[in-house]
């Protein structure tokens, strides 16, 4: 083992971050959390061939309150506090900038990624970069290249645990497992003299990198390590660095005007006292675990008790074994005037309660009735005997019980919009080339006192038909214009207005 003098300073943070999450249970509470969601409830189980039954009643709990606050189309909307026209024109562009950086970005994607770890686990990451180097390089390249990584909870650590705010944290720590003879070459590249490039050699992957051991990875001559991207803030901006557990291969740079942390993350809900979040899967574990304790048990029972039995004389039958066989002949001894039923005999199955049934039906529905993911919350409405108003008043009273993580969400893009900006005002030296070919001075950038708003809007099918209806009734009322119309659904709802636009010059013509 590695004497505490050879690890660097990076590397002694990390193991206190490692020892508190420890205590915590944080990484087993985290993987057992997956388990459970998943459908590996059973786990290490010796249960030799048998194979044990799941009722798996987390997940679709999980999935209902997922896509109720992630199916939304969200944009990201900046404007300037004050009404000055020129800065108002700089922020459209910023606006439709980052539109296309949310494409490139597959955020999409990656926004499902976040809400659903959140909801499992209680919190998630995502950690913004460009891929550009923070030197003189970047005066001649001036378009952006964003990148976005996601990032496990077990994977972040903090300065102090039990500040909930990421900006005022003293500094931050990203793990990562990455090949050596890749942070070799980096190492290289930096410069580091050869004997401190044969210090970076291959480690085991630990408790921390849930779900995988060192047997799980792939199997190369020179392995794996473990390296540490390390943050803090300065006065004069974001200072990086990256280490394994006895070198610094990547010396401390500082990004010039990065003034925020380019990680934010989603807490589920808010635990008092902590930095991290709570999340839906660990407090319905215990329930889970009784239902499948109760179906396991109803199973054997029914394999035990619910068939009838076979008992007969031995010394009559001649091919006992038959008594199984479909249409097959069964020979006796000295059957003379003895009945058949004599010698064999079938024992009645034995009568099962209910309450165990009961008990297991009651606990599933009263754990979904509590998380608010009921039948009646989850919108078990018959759309051909409801109305798209109807049916959405419904989705709508369902998801007042998320109005909290539906919060968190618009927060993480709030958050995620602000690094996007910091970031390019930081990187932008030159100035902030668009993908039209437009360039935005950074003098004029870095004066913007930004406001960000974000715009979210069910993107449901019921939602869409709603909004069509209400124009349409606005539009038959007079109460607006065809072309306000027309815009208006090109706006809001996405739906094509070249086809309504026909359809409704067709009613006209008919009318």
């Amino acid at each position: 083992m590695m004497r505490e003098k050879e690890c660097t300073d990076i590397w002694r943070r990390y193991q206190a971050g490692k020892d508190h999450h420890n205590r915590t249970n944080m990484y087993t509470r985290t993987e057992k959390c997956h388990r459970f969601y998943e459908g590996d409830q059973w786990h290490g189980l010796q249960s030799g061939d048998e194979e044990l039954p799941v009722l798996n009643f987390i997940k679709p709990i999980c999935r209902y309150k997922i896509v109720m606050v992630a199916m939304n189309d969200t944009a990201i909307l900046f404007s300037p506090m004050d009404n000055d026209p020129k800065k108002a024109e700089l922020c459209e562009a910023l606006t439709a900038f980052a539109a296309a950086q949310w494409e490139k970005g597959k955020l999409d994607s990656k926004k499902w990624a976040v809400v659903k770890n959140a909801c499992i686990t209680g919190d998630h990451y995502l950690y913004c970069f460009d891929e550009r180097t923070p030197s003189e390089s970047v005066v001649t390249d001036m378009t952006p290249r964003l990148k976005m990584r996601l990032i496990d909870k077990t994977a972040l650590y903090l300065a102090d645990e039990q500040e909930p705010n990421l900006e005022e944290q003293e500094w931050i720590i990203i793990a990562e497992r990455v090949p050596v003879e890749h942070v070799r070459r980096q190492a290289k590249d930096n410069g580091l003299p050869e004997a401190e490039i044969r210090r970076i050699v291959s480690d085991e992957a630990d408790e921390t990198q849930l779900g995988v051991t060192g047997a799980d990875e792939v199997q190369t001559d020179s392995g794996k390590c473990t390296s540490l991207l390390f943050m803090r803030k300065t006065d004069g901006g974001v200072a990086f660095c990256r280490s394994t557990q006895a070198v610094v291969y990547q010396p401390m740079q500082t990004i010039r005007g990065l003034d925020v942390y380019p990680v934010c993350g989603m807490r589920w809900e808010e635990k008092m006292g902590s930095a991290r979040g709570v999340g839906v899967v660990e407090r319905l574990i215990p329930n889970q675990i009784e239902v499948n304790r109760t179906l396991a048990r109803r199973a054997i029972c029914v394999k035990r008790y619910s068939f009838p039995t076979v008992v007969y004389d031995q010394d009559k039958l001649l091919a006992p074994e038959k008594l199984g066989v479909v249409g097959a002949s069964i020979g006796v001894k000295n059957l003379n005037a003895n009945p058949v039923g004599s010698f064999v005999q079938y024992l009645s199955p034995a009568p099962i309660s209910g309450d165990a049934a009961n008990l297991q039906a009651e606990l599933v529905g009263t754990s979904r009735e509590l998380e608010g993911a009921g039948e009646a919350a989850t919108g078990q409405v018959d759309p051909t005997k409801a109305s798209g108003e109807a049916i959405k008043a419904a989705r709508d009273q369902s998801a007042i019980s998320l109005n909290e993580q539906s919060a968190a969400y618009k927060q993480f893009v709030e958050d995620l919009a602000m690094i996007w900006y910091k970031l390019w005002v930081a990187y932008s030296v030159r100035g902030l080339r668009l993908a039209d070919g437009t360039l935005l001075p950074h003098a004029e950038l870095e004066a913007l006192d930004i406001d960000i708003k974000i715009d979210i809007s069910p993107i449901d099918p019921y939602s869409v038909l709603s909004r069509e209806l209400s124009l349409e009734n606005a539009l038959a009322q007079q109460h607006i214009t065809f072309e306000e119309y027309v815009e208006a659904l090109d706006d809001n709802s996405g739906v094509p207005k070249d086809k309504f636009r026909a359809i409704l010059d067709r009613r006209r013509g008919a009318a």
